[in-house]
């Protein structure tokens, strides 16, 4: 079934519509002075089944929302962490998103579990480049008003049906390297176990790659200020509303981490539908972080964790683990031995500080 299902294309198997009666669970979160006229299966989504559901108010007005249903234990934590995402994202961009109404369980049935939100009716296009760039960044650093000072979430959100470990930590590299394990973790259990290559080249990921392009980042005065971040922004969650014009994201699995990583899918290598003029446009309204030098090279990494993603998502599917090795292939042999240098050259920044502000290095 998963090979009916391309990550890089968008193109989604048929599912299976929303048959019968609304769950009494679902019907109590709509107004009370509605009933519903009717429902149909609406949208295309590989990991849930999704429904509209119309309604007519008492004086005459109608109303359509979203239905999204997923199974057992993962499917619950999945409408949870994507209603608190969405939830999250309405905080600071409220055109942007579909507003979440709800989440539950079905009284008829407590393996399955519901997200509700308004229902926004979307062409199935790439959306204009510039508006929705555009919003996009300032989704990012409106989100900065609240001063949120660590990197993580309150709660699990999932990437498809994958967790992410969105622990709190201080620094965005440990973040970003908590949650790489947890996707590795869940890669081995649909892959199988690494080879000694894969094994080699991660260990040059942990040891040298993600060192040497995140580090300065938050090294010698220098910090990312966290900026609640979409998480799984990509050409096949993004839209335009066919009634406003304006672009419209959903499907969030939100954290606050570097505001860089949401835009990881707009490059070349990425081979998704927006392309790196999309990245370029996005940094005429927040600028790339220091050392603008690496800007590239962070995507690059950042894109790794979508090919592990990608590959612990599709079960026994050996082209996404291959994919992933290459990636991670080409990433160490074009930063893995940068490293040294850029330790070297750091402590001396270091050191050359310590001895103008006349504090010696251990206190630094």
């Amino acid at each position: 079934m998963t090979d009916n299902y391309d990550p890089e294309t968008g193109a989604f198997p048929d599912r299976p519509e929303l048959e019968g009666e609304i769950d009494e669970n679902v019907l109590a979160c709509l107004p009370e002075d509605v009933r519903v006229t009717g429902a149909q299966g609406s949208g295309a989504s590989y990991w849930t089944r999704t429904a509209r559901i119309d309604t007519e108010f008492s004086d005459g007005s109608e109303k359509s929302f979203f239905l999204k249903v997923a199974e057992g234990d993962i499917g619950r934590g999945m409408m949870h962490g994507e209603y608190e995402s969405m939830k999250a994202i309405v905080e600071f961009s409220p055109d942007f998103v579909p507003h979440p109404i709800a989440w539950g369980t079905f009284s008829s049935d407590p393996n399955m579990h519901f997200l509700l939100e308004e229902f926004r009716e979307m062409d199935r296009e790439v959306p204009d480049m510039e508006p929705t760039c555009s919003v996009l960044a300032e989704m990012h650093l409106k989100s900065h008003s609240v001063g949120v000072k660590e990197f993580g979430f309150p709660i699990t959100t999932y990437n498809g049906r994958l967790i992410q470990d969105n622990k709190w930590t201080k620094t965005w590299e440990e973040f970003f390297v908590q949650q790489l394990n947890v996707m590795l973790e869940q890669e081995e259990e649909s892959q199988g176990p690494q080879t000694e290559e894969m094994k080699g080249l991660l260990s040059q990921i942990f040891d040298k790659v993600i060192p040497r392009l995140l580090r300065p980042m938050e090294t010698n005065g220098h910090k990312i200020t966290p900026s609640l971040i979409h998480g799984d922004f990509w050409h096949g969650n993004v839209s335009t509303d066919v009634d406003t014009g304006e672009p419209v994201t959903y499907d969030a699995s939100a954290f606050w981490g570097h505001n860089e990583y949401d835009i990881r899918t707009m490059t070349k290598r990425a081979r998704y539908k927006f392309g790196p003029t999309w990245q370029r446009e996005y940094l005429r309204h927040y600028p790339a972080a220091y050392p603008q030098e690496d800007f590239e090279a962070r995507s690059e990494l950042y894109i790794l964790r979508s090919k592990v993603h990608d590959s612990a998502l599709f079960v026994n599917n050996a082209k996404f683990r291959e994919t992933l090795i290459q990636h991670a292939t080409s990433l160490v042999e074009t930063y893995g031995e940068g490293y040294e240098g850029w330790l070297e050259a750091s402590k001396e920044n270091i050191t050359n500080e310590a001895a103008h502000s006349n504090v010696s290095i251990d206190e630094i």
